[in-house]
C-alpha cells in the first residue's frame, strides 16, 4: 500500500513540470515566425572618428529591412549626423562576419522615423501588416536593448560585431496613440537599444517601428510605443520605396503546419478513395467479363453439342462442332481464370488493419516486466 501511495504522490509532483513543459513547447512553437522576422533586424550604430581615438562607437539603435538594402529606424537614432560629418552609419546584422556602410537618405523627425541605404550587403525585408491589428494581439519588440549588452558586458568592439537581435513578447494595450502621430502602445519589455527595432505580429511582420520618443528620458518605461505602420507606409511612399504589404489576417506557424497537415490528410484520403473505387470497378469489370466468357462459352460448348448429332446430315458439323465445343470450353476455363485472379479487396482490408493498428498502443517491455514482477494482493 505505501509503495502505490509514493506513486501518486510522485506522478501529482510531476504534473506541474509536465504542463509546463508543455505550454513551453507550445510558446516556442508560436514564436517561430518570430525568430525567422528577427534575422531581418539589424544594429544601426554611430562610428565617430577622431586623430587621437581613431574609431569609436558614439551610440546606437535598432533597424529592420523594409526592401533590399533599405533599412528603417528612428529618426532620433540618427539625429547626431547633424551634428558632425565625421560620424558614420554602420549597419550590423544578426548574423555573419562583417558590419556594412549605410547611407542616410531620408528622416522625419515628426514621425520619428529614418531611411538609410545599405552601401554593401543583402538583408531579406519583411512584410509590413497595414490591416487593423487586434487590440489586444500578442506583438513581439525586436532589436537591440543596451541593457542586455551592459549584462553581458560587451565591449565597444564586440557591439559593432553580428549579434543575434533581443526579442520580447507582449500585447497592444487599448488602441491608444499619441496626439501628434499614430502610435501603437504595447507591453513587450524595451530598453535604450531598441529605438528603431520593428513591432512584430506573430506571423512575423511589421505592424510599428519602436521608438522612445514617447518614453521618460531618465527610465525606461513599462510601456512602448511603436510608429504604426499608418505613418511608415506613407514614409517609405514619399522616399519612392514600396515595401511589401499585405492586409490578410495572421494566421501562426503552428496553426498553418495544423492546416497543411489536415490538407494532406484530406488529399491522401481522396487519393485512398480514388484507388479504392478503381479497385471496385475493376472487380466489377473483371466479373463482367467472366460472366461474359461463361455464357459465350457454355452457348459454344452447348451449339458444338449440337452441331456433332447432326454431322451425319450436315457435311461441315463435326468440324463446327469440335471447334465450338475447344472454342467453348477455352471461354469457360478463361471465365473461370478471370473470376479468380480479380482485384483482391484482401488490399483494402490490409490496409484498413495498416491504419487501426498505431491506434492500438502496446504495452512496453518494461510496463510488461512490472506488471509481471507486481505483488497479487
Amino acid at each position: 500500500m505505501v509503495r502505490w501511495i509514493t506513486v501518486w504522490l510522485l506522478l501529482l509532483a510531476m504534473l506541474p513540470i509536465a504542463a509546463s513543459a508543455q505550454k513551453g513547447d507550445e510558446q516556442t512553437a508560436t514564436e517561430n515566425d518570430v525568430v525567422i522576422a528577427a534575422r531581418s533586424v539589424v544594429r544601426v550604430a554611430l562610428i565617430g572618428t577622431e586623430d587621437k581615438r581613431g574609431e569609436y562607437l558614439l551610440g546606437h539603435g535598432s533597424g529592420v529591412a523594409v526592401a533590399p538594402g533599405l533599412i528603417v529606424t528612428n529618426a532620433h537614432v540618427v539625429a547626431p549626423l547633424r551634428e558632425s560629418p565625421s560620424i558614420e552609419i554602420s549597419i550590423v546584422p544578426s548574423s555573419g562576419e562583417q558590419r556594412y556602410p549605410g547611407t542616410l537618405l531620408a528622416s522625419d523627425s515628426r514621425a520619428d522615423l529614418a531611411l538609410i541605404r545599405m552601401e554593401e550587403g543583402i538583408i531579406d525585408p519583411l512584410p509590413v501588416f497595414t490591416g487593423r491589428p487586434p487590440d489586444t494581439g500578442r506583438v513581439a519588440a525586436i532589436g537591440y536593448p543596451g541593457s542586455v549588452d551592459l549584462a553581458e558586458n560587451l565591449s565597444a568592439t564586440e557591439r559593432v560585431q553580428p549579434t543575434p537581435a533581443v526579442r520580447t513578447f507582449g500585447q497592444l494595450s487599448g488602441g491608444r496613440s499619441r496626439r501628434d502621430v499614430d502610435t501603437l502602445l504595447h507591453t513587450a519589455a524595451m530598453a535604450r537599444g531598441n529605438s528603431g527595432g520593428p513591432l512584430v505580429d506573430e506571423c512575423g511582420r511589421i505592424i510599428g517601428i519602436n521608438s522612445f520618443g514617447a518614453l521618460a528620458e531618465q527610465n525606461d518605461a513599462e510601456f512602448g510605443f511603436a510608429i504604426s505602420a499608418r505613418e511608415l507606409i506613407p514614409f517609405l511612399q514619399r522616399a519612392e520605396v514600396r515595401p511589401e504589404i499585405t492586409t490578410e489576417g495572421c494566421i501562426p506557424l503552428p496553426e498553418r503546419v495544423r492546416q497543411e497537415a489536415a490538407e494532406q490528410a484530406r488529399a491522401e484520403e481522396l487519393a485512398r478513395d480514388r484507388e479504392r473505387l478503381a479497385l471496385y470497378e475493376a472487380r466489377e469489370l473483371g466479373l463482367a467479363i467472366a460472366v461474359a466468357m461463361l455464357v459465350i462459352g457454355a452457348a459454344l460448348f452447348a451449339g458444338g453439342i449440337v452441331a456433332m448429332f447432326f454431322r451425319g446430315r450436315w457435311q461441315r458439323g463435326s468440324l463446327v462442332g469440335s471447334l465450338a465445343i475447344g472454342i467453348g470450353i477455352a471461354l469457360v476455363a478463361g471465365s473461370i481464370y478471370v473470376f479468380f485472379n480479380r482485384p483482391s479487396l484482401q488490399t483494402l482490408f490490409e490496409e484498413a488493419q495498416g491504419q487501426a493498428a498505431p491506434m492500438i498502443a502496446e504495452p512496453e517491455e518494461g510496463e510488461a516486466a512490472d506488471e509481471e514482477e507486481a505483488p497479487a494482493e
